[in-house]
């Protein structure tokens, strides 16, 4: 089972150069990995992911701007069975608006935040 050192780590292989800070927040328990990633542009990205039996479990990764304002949410909380792809989902910009979601991992949702952020 992946640790939260070895998740950062994921993390700066993808977005090493974007990344200004980490900071580690407390977990429910030892299959909990949570932290919070803070980028160039002043935006952050809020990393919880649930593992089971070395698998990834429950995730969300929530990416807000400087004054906390939603850019785009990841989860599999499994509330929006109508959708596509369910229970994977995105919130774009605001909780309700909800689209599938196929990115279903922190490296996926990281190639997504490099993609857009650039260089900045």
């Amino acid at each position: 089972m992946p640790n939260v050192f070895s998740r950062i780590a994921a993390a700066y292989a993808i977005c090493g150069q974007l990344i200004t800070a980490v900071d580690l927040l407390p977990a429910r328990n030892p299959n909990h990995i949570r932290f919070r990633l803070a980028f160039a542009d002043s935006s952050r990205l809020h990393v919880s992911e649930e593992w089971r039996r070395g698998a990834l479990g429950a995730y969300s990764y929530y990416w807000l701007d400087a004054h906390d304002a939603l850019i785009q949410g990841w989860d599999n909380a499994p509330h929006h069975p109508h959708l596509d792809n369910f229970p994977h989902h995105t919130h774009i910009g605001a909780q309700s608006n909800r689209q599938p979601s196929y990115a279903t991992t922190l490296e996926e949702v990281l190639v997504i935040i490099r993609s857009r952020l650039g260089t900045v």
